[in-house]
């Protein structure tokens, strides 16, 4: 069975169309990375050095996700939305393009308020392409890893989506980039939230972050003018035997780290989490969002106003086809699926 995705051709050619910013603009760049299946007190176990570093250079938000629903459908469609399970409709992983004409996603948000905006999404998970890939106006650069063989971990699917997100960064330096991580998840599944090989998962995950990391650092110390946002999140936890979907501590668990130039270092918050994603990014690009969001800007307002593109409203129609049409200047790639 295969699903078909658009990925534009920008991506290939380092150009996504967009007018440049003028030497001097000051621009705000927003990198979401979304770690499937991860515990923040995992990551805190196994000392994983760069998303610790990450969470103290910036704001730390941990808490409950529940009663949303506790598997990835749900949960990342929320991340892409901003709203909650009750509202977009997504209960399994079973799920379509149609409850985004209602609820855009954040890529259909941002292209509708200022096409100019470029905006990509890199996925181990091929169904995260569905919702990048959903609305009349869509990510820019659509593109689910294709998974390699002999990848029982799925490390080096990770390494790839890394790889390409890092530089995604490096030549395209787009203004709104969703990657996704999924081999932390792997581990749950295969041997629970408590196992040693889970802890490996989230060690080896946190060296792909890593890249992705680096990649940020070098283009905004090579661009002043470029102000990086970085946010982290999951989707849900794991039980220690494995599994996930319930309402346990362990599966609702959820954390969001948000590092740049808009958001205070060292802080903590009890109340950030995965459904702040879209309204923090909307906030920091100068779009104002089309829906009654759930989530809500975490950006801190105590210090200066943070830089960005501009101001831009959004009026969408309240139905719209919601089947992931593309531009002209698309190229389609045909990813075989996998169960998450």
């Amino acid at each position: 069975m295969s699903i078909t995705l658009f990925a534009a051709l920008p991506l290939l050619a380092g150009l996504c169309g967009a007018a440049p910013a003028t030497a001097d603009a000051t621009v705000n760049k927003v990198v979401v990375i979304g770690l499937d299946g991860t515990m923040y007190k995992k990551i805190q176990e196994a000392k994983a050095p760069t998303l610790l570093k990450l969470a103290s250079e910036g704001t730390l938000g941990q808490t409950s996700i529940a009663p949303h629903t506790t598997i990835s459908g749900p949960s990342w469609a929320t991340v892409l939305t901003g709203v909650w399970d009750t509202k977009h409709g997504i209960y399994d992983n079973n799920f379509t393009a149609d409850p985004f004409a209602k609820y855009p996603s954040v890529f259909t948000q941002l292209e509708t308020a200022n096409s100019n905006l470029k905006t990509e999404s890199i996925a181990s998970w091929d169904k995260i392409a569905i919702i990048a890939g959903s609305g009349d106006k869509h990510a820019d650069v659509n593109i689910a890893t294709a998974g390699p063989a002999n990848d029982p971990t799925e490390a080096k699917l990770d390494a790839a989506t890394a790889d390409a997100s890092a530089a995604a960064v490096t030549n395209d330096a787009p203004d709104f980039l969703f990657t996704h991580l999924d081999q932390v998840d792997e581990a749950g599944h295969g041997h629970g939230g408590a196992s040693s090989e889970y802890l490996d998962a989230v060690k080896r995950v946190d060296t792909e972050v890593a890249k992705i990391v680096a990649a940020v650092d070098a283009r905004a110390k090579a661009h002043p003018n470029e102000k990086w946002n970085i946010m982290v999140t999951a989707d849900h936890g794991h039980k220690p035997g494995g599994g996930h979907g319930g309402q346990s501590a362990d599966e609702t668990a959820n954390f969001l780290i948000t590092r740049g130039p808009s958001f205070k270092a060292g802080a903590t918050n009890s109340k950030n989490s995965l459904v702040d994603v879209t309204p923090t990014a909307l906030a920091l690009l100068g779009v104002k969002g089309t829906t009654a969001f759930d989530g809500k800007s975490v950006i801190d307002n105590s210090g200066p106003t943070p830089p960005s593109t501009g101001s831009f409203g959004i009026d969408l129609p309240g139905t719209g086809s919601g089947n992931g049409s593309i531009s002209d200047d698309a190229t389609e790639l045909t990813i075989p699926t996998d169960q998450n």
